[in-house]
């Protein structure tokens, strides 16, 4: 029996859901019959998320936020002692578990990946890994960008296959590894079931409020600073931030000034810099016109914020980066940018809130959501597993045999 375990050390935010969703939807699937799924996770894994389809392995231990460090310094460090102790711990428990045939990652640590992906071969198991970011969403301060996208190729390599959310993310992790890589399965990422969405007014009024909701971390390569200075000509909307300051310095340098010229000028920014609960979604999502997504070409992911406007009917603005193009070409649930420029970013606005085409959005959200299932994505993910299967050779004629390209 094929029995597969889903490594997932979050406890909570967008990767835990993810691997919930994925995992309930492997149980239940009727391909999936004759295996049996597993998941290795943290000690304050969320037990929202627990539904007993699958045996859940609490073995990690909690990862501290970096506010609740003195210094940079100690964050790092611990850091640094946080991951290694993570794998150490993993490591041993899977030498324990000759039944697990193979390991599916949904989060690795590059500098260590290499090392754990090794061991895991070694002991007979397949490792697969789920590609959401091709190179990280911040490279860290003091190693070199070389160093990072090294560790990052050389480990995805060693699987036995890679999963991405888009056709042109598979294009991208293609050309990012080179010839010689591991079978690229597309999955399509499903949209988020949530089952405590408010009643929002009818699409045509809720845009007529010109309410404006940036959701998720605050990194630079989610272009925060493009909407804000957009804002600048928005005479008439408000602007709600609601994430954590996953880079301190790029929003006390680039946002900070510009929301206090903003406020200064009479607009109204709501920030909510802090990590939201679930519990607190439902009422932002409903009382907003629309996501903001003006996310930059450094962007190289795909978006889980966008399945969660879905799954609320929450109409977007966005940008075509990473993997956000496929979907917006295939449906009109919002507008997207001409460029990444702000006076791009503000027409695209205007088109979505001061034009009469609600009823199309509204038709356009429902066909997306259909189409974005998680039986999809998991019927796609066994596919992944039989393509993993095929392609494996050897744990020590890895480095030199020659794998089918995608």
């Amino acid at each position: 029996m094929e029995r597969i375990c889903m490594y997932t050390p979050s406890a909570d935010g967008g990767h835990a859901r993810y691997t919930w969703e994925l995992l309930t939807a492997l149980s239940q699937h009727p391909s999936a019959a004759a295996m049996r799924f597993e998941l290795a996770t943290s000690v304050d894994f969320d037990s929202r998320y627990d539904q007993g389809l699958y045996p859940i392995h609490r073995l990690f231990p909690v990862l501290r936020h970096r506010q609740k460090y003195a210094s940079v310094l100690a964050w790092a460090s611990s850091r640094v002692t946080h991951y290694w102790r993570q794998q150490h711990i993993f490591l041993n428990w899977l030498r324990q578990r000759p039944d697990i045939t193979a390991v599916h990652f949904q989060e690795m640590t590059p500098w260590l990946a290499v090392s754990a992906f090794k061991k895991i071969r070694a002991m007979g198991k397949r490792v697969y890994y789920t590609v959401h970011n091709i190179t990280p969403h911040r490279y860290p301060r003091y190693v070199p960008k070389a160093m990072v996208d090294h560790w990052i190729g050389s480990s995805c390599r060693l699987a036995s296959g890679l999963f991405v959310h888009t056709e042109r993310l598979s294009s991208q992790l293609s050309d990012f590894l080179g010839t010689d890589h591991p079978p690229i399965q597309v999955i399509p990422h499903g949209v988020w079931h949530v089952d405590d969405a408010l009643a929002s007014p009818p699409m045509g009024q809720r845009l007529a409020r010109k309410r404006l909701l940036f959701f998720g971390q605050i990194r630079s390569n989610k272009g925060l600073h493009i909407l804000l200075d957009a804002a600048l000509k928005l005479e008439g909307y408000s602007i709600t931030i609601a994430g954590d300051r996953f880079e301190p310095d790029y929003f006390e340098r680039e946002i900070t000034p510009r929301i206090e010229r903003l406020r200064q000028m009479g607009r109204e920014i709501d920030l909510q810099d802090q990590f939201l609960p679930d519990s607190a979604l439902p009422r932002l999502f409903a009382e907003h016109s629309a996501i903001v997504m003006p996310y930059t070409p450094q962007f190289q992911a795909m978006s889980g914020v966008i399945y969660m406007a879905l799954a609320y009917e929450i109409p977007v603005v966005a940008t075509a980066a990473g993997g956000l193009r496929d979907m917006l070409e295939q449906y009109h649930v919002g507008e997207v940018c001409a460029d990444h420029s702000p006076a791009a970013l503000e027409a695209a606005i205007r088109r979505l809130c001061e034009n009469d085409h609600d009823q199309h959005i509204a038709e356009q959200m429902k066909l997306a959501r259909d189409k974005y299932s998680w039986s999809s994505a998991a019927s796609a993910t066994l596919v992944g597993y039989a393509r993993g299967r095929q392609a494996q050779v050897p744990t020590h004629d890895r480095s030199i045999a020659t794998n089918p390209a995608h």
